[in-house]
C-alpha cells in the first residue's frame, strides 16, 4: 500500500533525524531514559495518542526538570514529576493531535534538566506517526472536565470509516475501574462505516484526577488497535483556596511564604503533603481533625539550584475516605 512505502521513507528519515539531533547534543541527560523516540504507526485522523518516556535517575543527586517543550503545536508533553531524587524514577508522557494533519508526521520534545550541581543539558525524545485520512476520530479524545463525584454525565465519540464496508471493531477493551462504555454500530452502507463510543464515570469513582485509555480492536491489520484517551478530574469534597498560589518574586535577600485553606464539610486530618524539595518547604500540619487546615509553603532561594520562573506541584493527603490526593500548585520567580 501507499502509506505503507510513504512510512518506511518518512519512519527512515525520522531515525536519522533524532540520531543525528541527539548525536549533535549528546549529554548525561539522554542515558536517563528508557528510550529516545516512539513510533505510533498508522492512527486515525482527528484522534489524540499517548506514550509515556521513563526517566530515571541514575545519578548520585538531585535532578529537576526544568521544562517541557515541543517543536510543533500538535504535540505536548508533561512530566508526572519536576524533582527526582537519586533512584526515583518519573514519566514525560508525549500527546499528539492529529485534528490537522493526514500522513506522515514527525516532532521532538524537548526535556530540559538540572542538576543540584548545577549541570543542565537538553535531552530529545522523538514522536512519529502516519495520519490516516480514512477512518476519523471526533472528538479525538474523551474529556469530561472537571465534574462532581457521583454526577451523573455521559461523553459521546464518533468513529467513522470511508472506503469500506467489511472493516469493523471486533472488541472493546479498558483496565479502567472508574468508567462504563458502549460501543454501537451507527451505520454501514455502501461506502462507509460508522460507530458510536458513549463513556461515563461511575457514580462510585474517587476524587482525583482520570487518565485512562479504551481501546477499540478492530479486524484491519492496518489499524489493529485504536487507542481513545479519557480524561477527568473528579472534585470531591475537599478543596483548596486557592488551588494555584502566585508566590511572586524572589531574590537572594529572603525567603517567600504563602498559604492553602483546606476544607471539607467534615473534620479530617491532614497525613502528609508531598512535593518539598529544592527550596520548597511545607510546614507540618496540624494532626488535629478538624473542617479546616492551613498548609504553608516557604521557599528559601539559597536552597534552590533552579532560577528562572518556577512551578511546584504539591499532593496534600487526607484521611478522608474516598478522596484521592489534593493537588496544588505554587509559582514564582527566582533570579
Amino acid at each position: 500500500m501507499d502509506w505503507q512505502i510513504r512510512r518506511m521513507v518518512v519512519g527512515g528519515a525520522f531515525w536519522l533525524l533524532i540520531a543525528a539531533g541527539t548525536a549533535g547534543a549528546a549529554g548525561w541527560g539522554e542515558g536517563l531514559f528508557s528510550e529516545s523516540a516512539h513510533d505510533f504507526g498508522p492512527v486515525p485522523r482527528g484522534g489524540k495518542v499517548r506514550h509515556n518516556f521513563v526517566l530515571t535517575n541514575r545519578l548520585t543527586e538531585p535532578i529537576t526538570i526544568v521544562n517541557v517543550r515541543a517543536s510543533c503545536g500538535c504535540t505536548t508533553g508533561r512530566a508526572t514529576a519536576s524533582l527526582l531524587q537519586p533512584g526515583q524514577q518519573t514519566i514525560i508522557e508525549a500527546e499528539m493531535d492529529t485534528r490537522n494533519f493526514v500522513g506522515a508526521k514527525a516532532t521532538t520534545l524537548f526535556v530540559t534538566l538540572f542538576t543540584a550541581s548545577a549541570q543542565e543539558t537538553e535531552v530529545r525524545l522523538g514522536v512519529n506517526a502516519m495520519i490516516l485520512s480514512d477512518i476519523v476520530l471526533n472528538p479525538g479524545s474523551i474529556d469530561f472536565g472537571a465534574v462532581a463525584r457521583g454526577q451523573a454525565t455521559n461523553q459521546v465519540l464518533t468513529l467513522d470509516r470511508v472506503g469500506s464496508t467489511t472493516w469493523r471493531v471486533t472488541r472493546m477493551v479498558s483496565s479502567s475501574k472508574v468508567l462504563n462504555a458502549t460501543l454501537t454500530e451507527a451505520k454501514r452502507d455502501g461506502n462507509s462505516v460508522g460507530y458510536v463510543l458513549t463513556v461515563s464515570i461511575k457514580p462510585e469513582a474517587p476524587a482525583g484526577a482520570i487518565r485512562d485509555e479504551i481501546r477499540l480492536l478492530t479486524n484491519d491489520d492496518e489499524t489493529p488497535s485504536i487507542p481513545i484517551p479519557v480524561t477527568a478530574v473528579v472534585r470531591g469534597d475537599l478543596s483548596a483556596s486557592p488551588s494555584a498560589l502566585a508566590l511572586g518574586k524572589v531574590s537572594s535577600a529572603g525567603p517567600l511564604q504563602g498559604r492553602f485553606l483546606v476544607r471539607a464539610s467534615k473534620p479530617f486530618a491532614i497525613l502528609a503533603v508531598e512535593g518539598a524539595g529544592d527550596g520548597f518547604k511545607v510546614e507540618p500540619a496540624e494532626p488535629d481533625q478538624k473542617p479546616a487546615h492551613v498548609v504553608t509553603i516557604t521557599y528559601k532561594p539559597e536552597e534552590g539550584t533552579v532560577r528562572g520562573d518556577l512551578r511546584r506541584t504539591f499532593r496534600i493527603i487526607t484521611n478522608l475516605p474516598g478522596e484521592g490526593p489534593l493537588e496544588v500548585t505554587a509559582t514564582l520567580h527566582a533570579d
